[in-house]
């Protein structure tokens, strides 16, 4: 099932979740719709993009996440034992899989501005993850309108701390950044950083908003060697806000956790 959006557009505003909302799933998919949990985020509640440079935060401060005993790479079982659970997301159709083409390349134009489209999309990029776990929620029917869940990516040696490091430095002249499928089908889409306390070894919350419609609102931490990704998708509107710090914390802490078990 398509939604209004292209296709290249919906893989650079949320990756596999949007890609997966837009096939509505399979029959082989975990499904849920429970009610969330106190604190899960709202798909529909605003807040307009800001400039390059991050906004103020009025969020209280939260201690960053212990890196000890995060520096081994999790095994795909570890993270699908780690990923969020149906009772953390809003009420939806809970959604576990991968979604089919969630590794397509997605080829960024300036070519500079290729490690910020990797970032989010890690399975296409040159370091690619040992293991990875997905849990998100499809919300609207029989079409989605929004998506919102988080993506665990477990990385060799310190190639985790290179994709994040090489994504931050990208987005910083790359306000807009065209992409093209492996069908040759284009998108141009604005991304900007803003605000977000530190968790784990690294964060970085970025808004990204097609011209063809849509947004995304994510947030990428680092714990040790495993890459999570947090994110807000909305398929029409192009306002969307970031994920609950709530939940964000939520993930990372079993992440934590999940290392040192």
């Amino acid at each position: 099932m398509r939604t209004s959006m292209s296709k290249p557009a919906s893989i650079v505003i949320a990756g596999a979740l949007v890609l997966a909302a837009a096939a509505c799933g399979s029959d082989d998919d975990k499904k849920d719709t429970g009610k969330a949990t106190a604190g899960a985020p709202s798909a529909g509640a605003p807040a307009t993009p800001g400039p390059s440079t991050p906004a103020a935060d009025t969020r209280p401060p939260v201690a960053p996440s212990s890196p000890a005993g995060a520096a081994s790479a999790l095994t795909g079982p570890q993270l699908e034992k780690a990923v969020l659970t149906a009772a953390d997301l809003p009420q939806g159709v809970y959604l576990t899989k991968a979604a089919a083409g969630a590794g397509n390349r997605a080829t960024a134009t300036p070519a500079d501005c290729q490690p910020l489209v990797d970032l989010f999309l890690p399975r296409q990029g040159a370091m690619k993850p040992t293991a990875a776990a997905q849990a998100y929620v499809s919300i609207g029917s029989p079409i989605p309108t929004g998506v919102i869940g988080g993506e665990l990516f477990s990385f060799s040696g310190t190639d985790a701390e290179t994709v994040m490091a090489k994504g931050r430095a990208a987005l910083k002249n790359c306000g807009s950044v065209s992409t093209k499928d492996p069908e040759g089908e284009t998108a141009t889409t604005r991304h900007a950083e803003v605000a977000h306390p530190k968790l784990g070894d690294d964060t970085l919350a970025i808004t990204s908003t097609p011209e063809d419609g849509g947004a995304r609102a994510s947030i990428a931490i680092r714990v040790g060697s495993t890459l999570i990704v947090v994110a807000s998708a909305e398929l029409s509107g192009n306002t969307v806000k970031l994920p609950d710090l709530a939940l964000v914390t939520k993930q990372v802490e079993r992440v934590t956790a999940a290392a040192k078990s």
